[in-house]
C-alpha cells in the first residue's frame, strides 16, 4: 500500500513537472481543430506464462500505421496486459485463462509508434498481481506516456503544443476504475473538465466474441460477470464534461454515435495483438480512428483508417476498407436517429 501511494505521487509529480501545474481555466487554448487518434487493444507479445513474442522483437508491428498515429495531435490506446520482466500469474491454467506480460523494453514500441496516452483499465492489468500494475504505470510514465485506469493513477494530464489534455480510463473489474461506479465516473470527468481543454474518456467493457458485434441496450454480461451498460456510461461521461469517448473489450468493432455533438466509438476492437489472441474474421479488424474536434470539443469530422491484423505482423492496411464498412453497417443498425455518415473510405461527416 505504501509503494502504491508513493508511485501514485511520483506519477502525478512527473506529469506536473513535465507539463506545468493544472490551471482552473477552461478557456480553450487553441483555434481551429485538433486531431485525436484512438485505437483498441494492444498486446505486443508476452514473456509469461510462456514466451510468445513476434519476430524482430515486435519492431515491425506498427510499420503500416505509425505515421497516422504520429501525425495526430494526440494518440491513445489500451494496453491489454502488463509491462514487467518477472512475476507470477494469478490465473489457473484453463481454456479461458489468459495472462499477458509484455517485457518492459517493449514500451519503446509504443513510444516509437507515437502514443501519448495508454489506458490500463482492463481485465488483464492484474494478471500478475499489483506489483506488476505498478511496474506498468512506472514504465509508461518514465517513458513519457500518460497512463490512467486504476486507483494508483486515476487520470493523466499532459500539455501538448499548448493544449491541455485530460485522459481517464474505466473498466469492469474491481481492480480498475469501473464504468458501473457512476459516482466515481462523475467525479473524475468533472475534475478533468475543470482543469483541461480536452477531456478524453477510454473504457473497456461489453461482452466478447464474434457474436457480440451489435451494441445492446442495458447491462452486458460475459460468463455471468457484469461488463457494464455502455450506452449509459458513455452518455454519462459526456453529460459530465467528456469531449470524446472510445471503447474496446469485445475484441470486435462496434457502432459509433454522435451524442450532443460529441463522438462515441463503442468498440475499436483489437489493434495490435500479433500473438496470444485469436485473429479471425472481425476479431482481426483493427480500426484506427482519427477525430477532428473544434475548440468546444465537438466533432467536426473523422476518419476510420482500416487495418486488418495478421499473426506475427499486427495491423496491416485493409485496401478494401472492410473495417470501415463493418462499422458503418453496425452504426446504421444499432444507433437510433444516427447522424453520422460513414463513406466507403472511412471518412465520417455529420448529417
Amino acid at each position: 500500500m505504501v509503494a502504491a501511494t508513493l508511485l501514485f505521487t511520483t506519477c502525478l509529480l512527473t506529469m506536473a513537472q513535465a507539463n506545468g501545474a493544472a490551471s482552473d481555466s477552461v478557456t480553450p487554448k487553441f483555434k481551429g481543430t485538433i486531431a485525436i487518434a484512438m485505437t483498441g487493444d494492444i498486446m505486443t507479445g508476452s514473456i509469461l506464462p510462456e514466451r510468445d513474442l513476434p519476430p524482430n522483437q515486435g519492431r515491425d508491428i506498427f510499420i503500416d500505421c505509425d505515421s497516422i498515429l504520429r501525425s495526430a495531435d494526440v494518440a491513445c490506446g489500451n494496453l491489454e496486459g502488463v509491462l514487467a520482466d518477472k512475476g507470477k500469474t494469478r490465473k489457473r491454467p484453463g481454456r479461458l485463462s489468459f495472462s499477458f506480460m509484455m517485457p518492459t523494453k517493449s514500451v519503446q514500441l509504443l513510444v516509437d509508434a507515437g502514443y501519448d496516452f495508454m489506458g490500463i483499465a482492463n481485465n488483464h492489468i492484474n494478471d500478475f498481481y499489483h506489483v506488476c500494475v505498478l511496474s506498468t504505470i512506472k514504465t509508461l510514465t518514465d517513458n513519457g506516456i500518460g497512463v490512467a485506469g486504476t486507483k494508483d493513477c486515476e487520470t493523466s494530464i499532459r500539455e501538448i503544443n499548448g493544449v491541455k489534455y485530460g485522459f481517464c480510463a474505466f473498466g469492469h473489474e474491481n481492480y480498475t476504475l469501473r464504468t458501473q461506479d457512476t459516482t466515481t465516473v462523475k467525479r473524475i470527468v468533472k475534475k478533468l473538465r475543470a482543469e483541461c481543454d480536452i477531456v478524453i474518456v477510454c473504457f473497456h467493457g461489453g461482452s466478447e466474441g464474434l457474436d457480440q458485434r451489435h451494441l445492446p441496450n442495458g447491462t452486458e454480461y460475459f460468463y455471468g460477470a457484469d461488463r457494464g451498460n455502455l450506452r449509459q456510461f458513455a452518455h454519462l461521461s459526456i453529460d459530465n464534461g467528456a469531449d470524446i469517448v472510445y471503447g474496446h473489450g469485445p475484441h470486435v468493432p462496434r457502432a459509433m454515435e454522435l451524442y450532443k455533438g460529441h463522438l462515441i466509438a463503442y468498440s475499436l476492437g483489437n489493434f495490435a495483438t500479433p500473438r496470444g489472441m485469436k485473429l479471425h474474421e472481425q476479431t482481426a479488424y483493427a480500426p484506427l480512428l482519427v477525430a477532428n474536434l473544434n475548440a468546444d470539443g465537438k466533432l467536426v469530422d473523422a476518419k476510420i483508417h482500416s487495418f486488418i491484423q495478421y499473426r506475427d505482423k499486427g495491423p496491416r492496411r485493409d485496401l478494401e476498407n472492410k473495417v470501415a464498412k463493418e462499422i458503418r453497417s453496425l452504426t446504421i443498425d444499432d444507433i437510433k436517429d444516427n447522424r453520422l455518415v460513414i463513406a466507403d473510405d472511412g471518412t465520417i461527416t455529420i448529417k
